[in-house]
């Protein structure tokens, strides 16, 4: 048993986007797993604090982590996270950070884990919903895929807009923005290796980074630009459709804004063949003087 859970350790840490994170684990046991994410410039925004997509994506990979630790023994032949859920309760600033995953319950398929991140203090809380198939996946006739209407592009797009993609975690994924306006935003995001999991798709905590920049680059086209203003992302919902394995974009729209809170759709779907491979919720706050 510990000689399998060492080599699961070594695997998810050896993926190629967790090893760009810097990701370590420090502990695995049945149904638990602690990992540190030490503090990289790479990680962060201006000022040292680090880009939400970091602990959305440490939620992600601790979760999963500690649902696998209950799989070993068994074949899986289709395994992915189903649904992330990010509550941010703190930001953390030039410091390495921790998360502590635990299974809460273990279905036939379908295995929850609670997934705390810290630095001195609580700084996110997180629910993964990961299903693994000891079956071979349902035949054509049980199966549906959405494709997504081509993304809008043009429009105006911020100076500021621009500029902001360009600081170090968001310039990493190569996030360029190609519509922002009017509580709309488009953001594209490529396939490349340092992105990836061990099957080559972009890592679904990639993709929570991209959901999480694309809900806010839409309230900032309603607010307007402007450094002086405070601005943080209140939760995340993510519920994964596919492995995307192409160049993705997503598309969001602010629906509603109350004061300084501004809530998001996001469609995030592959640029060539134009299927939905994730969608979501960003709740995000800017506070205007």
């Amino acid at each position: 048993m510990e000689d399998s859970l060492a080599a699961l350790a070594a695997g998810v840490a050896g993926a190629p986007y967790c090893a760009r994170l810097g990701v370590v684990v420090e502990a695995i046991a049945l149904d638990r797993a602690r990992i540190r994410v030490p503090y990289k410039d790479e990680n962060s925004n201006p000022g040292r604090a680090l880009h939400g997509g970091v602990p959305a994506s440490t939620i992600d990979i601790a979760g999963v982590l500690a649902a696998a630790t209950g799989l070993a023994a068994r074949p899986t032949f289709d395994a992915s996270t189903l649904d992330l859920s990010v509550d941010y309760l703190a930001a953390a600033i030039g410091e390495d950070i921790v998360a502590e995953a635990e299974v809460l319950r273990r279905g036939k398929e379908i295995v929850y884990a609670e997934v705390d991140v810290r630095n001195d203090g609580r700084i996110a809380k997180g629910l993964v919903t990961h299903r693994a198939l000891d079956r071979p996946p349902a035949g054509a006739e049980r199966q549906r895929m959405t494709q997504a209407s081509p993304a809008a592009a043009g429009g105006e797009v911020p100076k500021l807009a621009r500029a902001i993609v360009s600081v170090p975690f968001m310039a990493s994924l190569g996030l360029a923005i190609t519509h922002m306006q009017d509580g709309r935003a488009l953001v594209h995001m490529p396939l490349t290796r340092d992105k990836t999991d061990h099957d080559g798709a972009i890592h679904e905590g990639a993709l929570a980074a991209l959901l999480d920049t694309t809900g806010a680059m839409a309230s900032w086209s309603i607010a307007g630009l402007d450094l002086r203003y405070k601005a943080s992302t209140v939760g995340i919902h993510v519920s994964y459709h596919a492995p995307a394995r192409d160049e993705v974009a997503a598309e969001a729209r602010t629906w509603r804004r109350n004061d300084e809170i501004f809530l998001n759709q996001v469609t995030v779907s592959e640029r060539g063949s134009g299927r939905v491979v994730a969608t979501g919720t960003v709740t995000y706050r800017i506070v205007v003087p």
